[in-house]
């Protein structure tokens, strides 16, 4: 049978390619790491590292081994995962992420809701942009990430799933040169300084055709922030024009300190909430208990037309 450690203590070194740093992190001296590959190596009939003075490379044969090491590896994670659940019967403690947008929007009704449905659970939230998410759900340092799903690149090892559709504009403080003006032409609005948390590629193609910048120009951002507080605060200061979804500043929207800009013609600013797990994951119960509330409550949050009317 297959050792799975081995097999680990090999995927380790694939990715070190250096035997003192594979060493340390599978906590093994480098004696002990070398004789736990050479006898996978004995088992698999064939070279999996060509070893050096200066460290180690992979072989053709390593490649594929590292590449079938990985997919093994995460079943067998998988298989210990859902044994654990089963064994609990019940909800478990929660590591996941959330993107900026709903992060400010409709996870604190969830989150306030869960604590106070399931005190006991540890929760950890790590609030991103969709990127990083992604980097730390593939690591499986967070179990499933919520974040604008646009421009998303297929991959195998993920699952997404539809939450929300949120819109947008942009916004600017009461008082600003802009307010309640009716503007003409849209390259008014590029007098100003733009903020934003980070856009999706695709967001910034539209807003390059809304504003006539050629496919070559950059749509220049003075300020790019994953923390919308920060953004609202700064706009609300100064003359910056905030690009942003309605539900995101419904606050400020209703006590008048940010308002709508009259846009000669609106372009198409929204974003698609999402919810991105691993392939083949089963979710726990508190993730797949908080993904439920988290959709319903962004069905339940306001759109702009109900804020406003």
């Amino acid at each position: 049978m297959m050792d799975l450690r081995k097999l680990r203590h090999m995927l380790v070194l694939s990715e070190e390619l250096n035997f003192a740093r594979a060493a340390q992190r599978v906590s093994l001296t480098q004696s002990a790491l070398s004789r736990s590959i050479q006898s996978l190596e004995e088992e698999l009939g064939g070279k999996l590292f060509d070893r050096s003075l200066h460290g180690v490379v992979l072989t053709t044969i390593g490649l594929q081994v590292a590449k079938r090491a990985r997919e093994l590896l995460l079943q067998a994670s998988n298989l210990r995962h859902e044994v654990e659940q089963m064994q609990r019967h019940e909800l478990g403690d929660i590591c996941f992420g959330v993107g900026p947008i709903p992060g400010a929007t409709f996870l604190p009704l969830a989150m306030a809701e869960l604590v106070a449905t399931y005190p006991q659970i540890k929760t950890d939230v790590h609030i991103n942009n969709r990127d990083n998410l992604l980097t730390l759900l593939l690591n499986e340092k967070i179990e499933f990430f919520i974040a604008d799903t646009h421009n998303q690149v297929l991959d195998k090892r993920i699952v997404t799933e539809p939450v929300s559709r949120q819109y947008g504009s942009m916004f600017c403080r009461a008082g600003h040169p802009l307010c309640n003006v009716r503007i003409i032409d849209s390259a008014e609005i590029l007098a100003y300084p733009l903020a934003s948390v980070h856009l999706p590629e695709a967001v910034k193609n539209e807003l390059r055709d809304y504003f006539g910048l050629a496919v070559e120009q950059e749509l220049s951002l003075s300020l790019t922030c994953d923390n919308p507080g920060l953004l609202n605060y700064v706009c609300q200061h100064s003359d910056c024009i905030l690009l942003t979804t309605f539900g995101v500043i419904q606050t400020e929207l209703l006590n008048g300190s940010l308002v709508e800009l009259e846009l000669p013609a609106k372009p198409g600013i929204y974003a698609d909430m999402g919810v991105v797990r691993l392939a083949g994951r089963s979710l726990s119960p508190s993730a797949a208990w908080l993904i439920d509330r988290i959709a319903h409550q962004s069905v339940q949050h306001l759109t702009t037309h109900e804020i406003l009317s």
